[in-house]
């Protein structure tokens, strides 16, 4: 039985997931205070029996959401095939999805999938399609398997502009149309379109300026504005900016993002993370030193692509998002976001802000004294 979330009255969660979900529970690694580890056991098919991990929120939309396919059971076995195959599955279901529109555009044909029906909601043409991309199986699956730039330049035929993609990684299966915050995160991710770079996933929290600033004014000051709700654009490039140091710093910490801000306002953060290193080390650092350390450890990650070719407007290798998310308008979501585009010139504007707090010039590429003040002024990738 399919609900949805307008169909269920708050106080009847509890009743409608008595049987749904009250029978599992989720898993969590040693100590962990959230679970967000689910297993589970493909019940029919070809796979009956099999057990796997998942599938969480990226498995959903590659398996089911973003390629419009509703059965469960292509979700647990999508999810199996690329755990057992080494794949991403953002980047596998991504890519399929991709090609199912260009087959629906004409771009390809059957042809090109080898007779395959590759449209929306065909899930056994899903499942098939990361098998072939897997083994390279086809022209089609060959293609795909290098990726969707690559796949595009094979292709032809304008597919790069409706290839959803940020310095050659496909999209996050949500839709930062509505976020302009969570757009600047996309575009700017050093690994491409990461949201495990600087998502500030709790600007969907709606929570109030004096909470937001309580947050983002620690390590390091400061007294610019800040917005509360997720459709605005004043403050994110800050805010953007603290979470791709946050993130960093949990990196080089090797924890969990999800026992940091990632998940919630009230979870640990900068000065948590100095005692975490004293009481396990014996080593004394301030919030500050902390942050200094994921902010140079971002900016050599900045180097390292400057180096590569990345130029900022660039849409294969820079700062940049596709022109869909500037011209097409939203279709579905929540009412207050549908006919929701990312506005050019003040998403340029959060760009050229979020630059200037990295200590970058306009172009990107940072400034000798920023290189000094980080300690990088003898770093020598920017040069090679």
């Amino acid at each position: 039985q399919e609900l949805y979330c307008d169909e269920i009255e708050p106080e009847s969660i509890d009743e409608a997931c008595t049987e749904t979900i009250g029978p599992y529970h989720m898993a969590g690694c040693f100590g962990c205070q959230v679970h967000c580890r689910a297993k589970y056991k493909i019940p029919t098919g070809p796979y009956a029996g099999v057990y796997d991990e998942g599938p969480e929120y990226t498995s959903q939309g590659a398996f089911c959401s973003e390629p419009d396919c509703r059965s469960l059971e292509t979700l647990l076995v999508g999810n199996h095939l690329v755990d057992q195959w080494g794949m991403d599955n953002l980047e596998t279901g991504s890519i399929i999805s991709w090609a199912m529109e260009l087959y629906e555009l004409g771009i390809l044909t059957n042809k090109e999938t080898d007779g395959l029906d590759l449209r929306f909601g065909n899930d056994e043409a899903l499942l098939e399609m990361v098998k072939r991309i897997c083994f390279r199986e086809g022209w089609l699956g060959n293609t795909l398997a290098e990726g969707g730039i690559i796949a595009s330049e094979k292709i032809g035929k304008n597919s790069f502009d409706y290839l959803i993609q940020v310095k050659g990684v496909g999209n996050l299966h949500s839709d930062e149309r509505a976020t302009p915050a969570l757009a600047l995160n996309v575009a700017t991710a050093s690994r491409g379109s990461d949201h495990l770079r600087s998502r500030p996933a709790i600007d969907l929290y709606h929570l109030p300026e004096e909470v937001l600033r309580k947050i983002y004014s620690n390590p390091v000051p400061y007294d610019g504005p800040l917005s509360s709700e997720h459709t605005e654009y004043i403050g994110k490039p800050w805010e953007v900016f603290w979470q791709e140091n946050c993130y960093m710093a949990v990196d080089c910490l090797g924890i969990c993002k999800y026992h940091t801000v990632f998940l919630g306002a009230t979870l640990p953060n900068f000065e948590d993370w100095t005692k975490v290193i004293y009481y396990n080390t014996g080593l004394e650092f301030t919030p500050r030193e902390i942050w200094d350390i994921a902010e140079r450890c971002n900016m050599i990650e900045r180097l390292f692509n400057l180096r590569e070719g990345l130029q900022r407007e660039d849409l294969k290798k820079g700062d940049m998002l596709n022109h869909r998310y500037f011209d097409e308008p939203l279709r579905r979501g929540a009412p207050d976001v549908v006919g929701m585009t990312i506005d050019r010139e003040k998403f340029k504007k959060m760009i050229d802000e979020f630059y200037e707090y990295k200590g970058l010039d306009e172009k990107g590429v940072p400034k000798p004294a920023t290189l000094k003040r980080l300690g990088l002024e003898n770093e020598p990738s920017h040069l090679l």
